[in-house]
């Protein structure tokens, strides 16, 4: 993973452009769909108010998706989030990244992790499942939250 500056942002967004849909990607912009300029725009302010690090996960000098660290309202906690190219997903690389995640939030000292997909995406819910997060879902919107102890992670041999 590298992190996100202004020389590397361009590149991040024509990865998302190229190899997702907006709203696996980034907030959502109002608007006809696909990747508007509006979009586009929206993108690079995104990661630019991110509170905290956003981070390309790469394979070699490939960006194929990327993921973020930001403080959550929680004391201790933090929000986090990822996205995958198309080509990317189902090889293990979104464990790996929020492994590198993990130990990033452990070393800023947060004790939890927050994170939100939908029921839609099993992807994420194995995932977040498959790292000992606690799930819950919300049956009026379809919306699974997770809350990850970091200090649970060690027990689960996650991050290590």
């Amino acid at each position: 993973m590298r992190q996100i500056d202004e020389e590397l942002l361009p590149r991040v967004l024509e990865a998302a452009v190229s190899g997702t849909d907006p709203a696996e990607a980034m907030p959502p912009v109002p608007g006809p769909p696909g990747w508007t300029p509006e979009r586009r725009a929206a993108f690079g302010d995104f990661h630019r108010r991110t509170a905290g690090p956003s981070y390309a996960i790469m394979t070699g000098e490939e960006i194929i998706g990327a993921t973020r660290l930001t403080p959550a309202e929680a004391p201790g906690a933090a929000e986090i989030g990822i996205w995958l190219t198309r080509q990317a997903r189902g090889k293990g690389h979104s464990v790996a990244a929020l492994h590198q995640l993990i130990e990033e939030a452990r070393a800023q000292g947060k004790t939890a992790l927050i994170a939100e997909t939908n029921a839609a995406n099993p992807a994420a819910v194995g995932l977040l499942r498959t790292l000992g997060a606690k799930l819950w879902e919300d049956p009026d919107t379809g919306a699974v939250h997770a809350t990850l102890r970091v200090g649970d992670s060690v027990e689960h041999g996650i991050g290590r």
